[in-house]
């Protein structure tokens, strides 16, 4: 690529919404295309500068670029050729070809040979964000990418006044640059003055081959990329965000890209918040975390006696785990009274408080009771006011249904074997103090810089956070558990699982570094991909 003055065009715009379609099974052929060795975006140096300041115009007015091809090796052009004489395999027919047969595309729609190759053409589209650059949704254009027939033209009349004003929106951003539309296709555009108009190239689309970390996480980051529900990454070192980016989609059915604004279900990664408000209301002198439980819910039996709220933050109280007292199947929605109401009728605890570490969602769920009794409030009105509002995390919030709406919400996913389904809630969604908060890479970096000081939690209550107070058993690794946090070698840690999201953070305090990973699907897990991130910015 070096050799061919090709550039990657994250270079230039790290954020560029990628949607390489032939590096997927999404084209008009419904397989990957010989070439693609990753879903990259090559241009020549002159054309990624030129696109780049077409970015750079867009986002003035609240709108981006989605790419969906550039830079196309020989070998991809070839291929295409090849398909071309397989006349039974139509399967993508339907959706790109509808009104062709298939011997009609040879020719004027696949020719042997593609300016593509030159690395002077890019195909994209337009999308429209909203007033915070967020939520950006592509704008319609009449017909999908790479769809064959007159309907494509950029300034025919088959398709309504809206769409061509659409198309003639992306052409008088893209001509500002020196850009010039082929007027047959309305996503595919070439620089006027193309840097080497004469040569052909059939260099593998792949990654950069620098050493450079933000390299290595595109790499990492594959699997989140394109037509597939996302994720949001953040990389904190010394305060400053060094990477603050999303990836994917964070609502699939309306094509909503994901962002460092994206607000996603925490499910876990809660918990630390729960036992700050715990630790604020001792700050308070309104509680003690030897409290014994009972002091707080009193309607817990006898066997709960000897059970304190430090029992309950480190998952050491031995109370049974509320999801196997449900009933089968559940329907609607447990919320944390139904916790406190399940525990209630229960004469037995897996071991003596104290003595064993188990981790417990119910232990945090009357946590969040106890809060609400303490500060005789609403949970979620008490993580408003005394923790999200005075750190300025504005779009944070214990999700309850019915009340606040979650802004630039992410909807869960799960894989069903060959799609991905919505599957955003479950029977325990509604339980808040175990998993029930939303929250975004912009407000959780504010919630780490008040990591670092007494603005919230005093030196006392954050030493209490952050000290192994249990060894943690039975999770597969070593690590100690403070309040809310896991504590492993030099970081503090903690994952989150539920239905559809899966998110961790990470942080290394004495290197002030800090790697945040939240995603709205089931797989894959994302604590090792987070340490490997973390590991290209350590010194």
């Amino acid at each position: 690529m070096h050799d061919a003055g090709l550039v990657d065009i994250r270079s230039l715009v790290p954020d560029m919404d990628q949607e390489i379609r032939y590096f997927g099974q999404h084209n008009f052929m419904g397989r990957p295309v010989e070439g693609y060795a990753a879903p990259r975006c090559w241009l020549q140096n002159e054309v990624a500068e030129a696109l780049a300041r077409v970015d750079t115009e867009l986002r003035k007015q609240h709108r981006r670029l989605r790419i969906y091809d550039c830079y196309r090796p020989a070998r991809a052009v070839a291929y295409f050729v090849r398909w071309m004489d397989d006349p039974a395999d139509t399967k993508m027919k339907t959706e790109f070809y509808p009104d062709l047969e298939k011997k009609q595309l040879s020719g004027g729609y696949i020719a042997p040979v593609s300016g593509h190759s030159r690395g002077g053409t890019v195909d994209l589209t337009l999308l429209q964000c909203d007033d915070v650059g967020s939520s950006c949704t592509p704008l319609d254009m009449g017909t999908a990418f790479d769809f064959f027939g007159t309907k494509a033209h950029t300034d025919t009349d088959e398709v309504s006044l809206a769409q061509r004003t659409n198309r003639h929106m992306l052409r008088a951003a893209m001509e500002q640059q020196g850009f010039r539309n082929y007027v047959d296709e309305w996503w595919h555009y070439t620089l006027k003055n193309e840097p080497t108009p004469e040569i052909m190239y059939d260099v593998p689309v792949n990654y950069p081959e620098d050493a450079m970390p933000n390299t290595a996480v595109e790499r990492l980051m594959q699997a989140y990329e394109g037509e597939a529900p996302g994720a949001s990454l953040l990389v904190l070192k010394d305060g400053k965000p060094l990477v603050m980016r999303g990836y994917g989609r964070s609502l699939l059915e309306q094509d909503v890209l994901a962002d460092a604004h994206t607000n996603y279900r925490l499910a876990s990664v809660s918990k630390q918040f729960t036992a700050a408000a715990i630790l604020l209301l001792a700050q308070d002198g309104t509680l003690s975390i030897k409290d014994p439980v009972r002091r707080w819910l009193p309607s817990l039996p006898n066997e709960v006696a000897g059970v304190t709220l430090e029992h309950l933050l480190t998952h050491t109280s031995g109370l049974l785990d509320y999801e196997d007292l449900m009933p089968v199947p559940c329907t609607g929605q447990i919320r944390d009274a139904g916790v406190l109401a399940l525990l209630e009728k229960e004469h037995r605890l897996y071991f003596a408080p104290g003595t064993q570490y188990r981790y417990s969602n119910s232990a945090y769920a009357l946590l969040a009771l106890i809060v609400e009794r303490a500060a005789k409030q609403p949970y979620p009105e008490f993580l408003k006011q005394r923790i999200f509002k005075p750190l300025g995390m504005n779009n944070t919030l214990a999700y309850v249904e019915g009340g606040a709406d979650v802004p630039h919400r992410a909807y869960g996913y799960s894989w069903a074997g060959e799609s991905w389904q919505r599957t955003d809630q479950s029977s325990t969604s509604a339980v808040l103090g175990d998993g029930g908060i939303y929250s975004n890479l912009h407000d959780l970096a504010l919630w780490d810089a008040a990591l670092y000081d007494s603005r919230l939690l005093s030196d006392a209550s954050r030493k209490l956070a952050f000290s192994a107070h249990v060894q943690v058993a039975g999770e597969g690794y070593e690590a100690g558990y403070g309040f809310g946090w896991r504590i492993t070698g030099d970081t503090l840690w903690h994952s989150g699982e539920t239905i559809g999201f899966r998110n961790v953070i990470v942080r290394w305090p004495k290197q002030r570094l800090t790697v945040i990973l939240l995603s709205n699907r089931n797989d894959p897990e994302p604590y090792q991909t987070a340490l490997r991130i973390g590991a290209l910015f350590q010194h």
